[in-house]
């Protein structure tokens, strides 16, 4: 009888000294994650996919892994000697010209992605620090905030957002039709929306 992933227990995988948390879940693809603030690991993949092939994945993603451990450390490092510290995680911290220019980079690629799907076109994309948002829309202008603590979160995460706030182009609030297109768009949502409730924000 084939086990639910919720029945499979989560395991410690040592990958050239690095420790990965594997937990099977209702997913489609091996997923892997930098967790802030202090840089773990966490991979997730389908309940079928073997051990051994998880390895391989991760062994080719080493190199990632410890370049992102430290970038993500140093991040939430500063923000602990800040003044908003205490104000949520990532309140505080500023993200440097560099890292912008590749985050709304990324934005874009997403929005380009989307719009076309949904029929909308945000007029302007901007990145804002924000402390309880992850990413806001007004609808009268077509204009579409990202917040900037996005580029310590996987890609996943920030689709999730663009494609949101996308939708509100189309439904303003919350009810059932906004919820149907971002399902539409993205069937896995709620998985996407959980990784970043764990960390802060809504």
């Amino acid at each position: 009888m084939r086990r639910k992933a919720s029945e499979i227990p989560s395991r410690e995988l040592n990958i050239g000294g690095i420790s990965v948390t594997l937990e099977y879940r209702k997913v489609k693809n091996i997923n892997l994650y930098i967790k802030p603030p202090d840089g773990r690991v966490l991979v997730t993949a389908p309940p079928l996919a073997d051990v051994s092939c998880i390895r391989k994945f991760l062994e080719s993603k080493e190199a990632w892994i410890r370049k992102n451990q430290e970038k993500v450390r140093k991040a939430f490092s500063d923000v602990s000697r800040g003044e908003d510290a205490g104000k949520g995680k990532g309140a505080g911290w500023r993200i440097s010209p560099e890292e912008q220019e590749i985050l709304l980079a990324r934005v874009l690629f997403y929005a380009r992605r989307w719009e076309p799907v949904l029929k909308v076109h945000a007029k302007k994309w901007i990145l804002r620090e924000m402390k309880t948002r992850w990413g806001s829309c007004t609808v009268d202008t077509g204009r579409i905030r990202i917040n900037t603590r996005l580029a310590l979160y996987p890609e996943e995460c920030l689709e999730y957002v663009v494609v949101h706030e996308l939708c509100h182009l189309l439904e303003p609030g919350h009810g059932p039709g906004f919820w149907a297109y971002v399902e539409a768009c993205l069937p896995d949502w709620r998985e996407r929306r959980r990784i970043l409730r764990e960390e802060g924000g809504k």
